[in-house]
């Protein structure tokens, strides 16, 4: 075969050659797949969304959102800027609370995303901070839409109210009892299972309570004066209580009084189940530290 046409059939090989090369390479830079969302993301680096057209309340979000990525930081005694997302606590601290980064928007506006701060925040827009969850990859837009569906619906706690035989009970806290808290402390939040008859919320049945030894008083307990005790009307199983002075380091007891004469109520006008014995009655009694400041 002459010299040219060897060189031409060379050249035509070594281009076939390159292509099945290069596609190679793309197949091994693109992987099967396997493991991977739609997104390309590893499965369960973020939880699934639900179908669309499915009911968003805030169950489908602690379970998919809150819980799995955001409560890595937004728990306990420690959450930043006082934001704490775990079960039961989340929809009080979220509801119509003022953000502390922008007083001016709530973190969750219910009607308008837009006026929500919770949606600036995962959206990357908001004016001050970090995009969230912070430090891992945004939330996918699915998961972004949940919550923009969520406020718009009106933020519900649930898309449907449980029969439940059960008294009323506190069923979560901030802080929890027995926790360890930096100084200063503004604010403690109670929830119940059930709404509660704000009209019988005073300092004649919620008390706080500094305990146990002091540098100037050994071994006894000083009431500690309260400043607000609120329900909220769009939130009323929440109750927040707000002591005069925020809380410097000691031990605290917060009491609520769910037996005698001036005992809390559910909207039934039935008693707190205080003590968690499943009866109506006796009172809740919430135990806590606050210790050095956290830096």
């Amino acid at each position: 075969m002459p010299l040219p046409t060897l060189r031409a059939a060379a050249a035509v090989r070594l281009r076939a050659l390159s292509v099945v090369g290069l596609a190679l390479l793309a197949c091994s830079c693109a992987g099967s797949g396997e493991g991977l969302d739609e997104n390309g993301r590893p499965i369960g680096e973020n939880p699934q969304p639900p179908p669309p057209g499915g009911a968003v309340d805030l169950v489908l979000l602690q379970s998919t959102i809150f819980t799995p990525l955001c409560t890595t930081c937004h728990a306990g005694g420690a959450a930043p800027l006082g934001l704490r997302l775990e079960p039961g606590v989340s929809y009080a601290m979220l509801i119509n609370v003022a953000s502390v980064e922008v007083p001016s928007l709530a973190r969750v506006s219910p009607g308008n995303p837009d006026a929500s701060y919770l949606v600036h925040k995962i959206e990357g827009r908001a004016a001050v901070g970090a995009r969230m969850p912070l430090g891992g990859p945004a939330l996918p837009q699915a998961s972004i839409d949940n919550v923009r569906q969520w406020i718009v619906a009106g933020a519900p706690a649930s898309a449907a109210s449980s029969v439940n035989a059960a008294p009323t009970a506190i069923v979560a806290s901030a802080p929890l009892d027995g926790e360890a808290l930096g100084a200063p402390l503004r604010r403690l939040l109670v929830v119940a299972s059930r709404p509660l008859d704000a009209s019988l919320v005073s300092t004649a049945t919620v008390s706080l309570r500094r305990v146990g030894a002091t540098q100037d008083t050994p071994d006894t307990t000083t009431l500690v004066p309260l400043r607000r005790i609120r329900v909220p009307l769009n939130d009323p199983s929440s109750m927040w209580i707000e002591p005069a002075v925020p809380l410097g380091m000691g031990e605290y007891e917060l009491q609520l009084r769910a037996s005698g004469a001036a005992a809390l109520a559910d909207m039934a006008g039935d008693p707190l189940d205080g003590d968690g014995n499943g009866v109506a009655g006796g009172d809740y009694r919430l135990r806590f530290t606050v210790t050095e400041p956290l830096r």
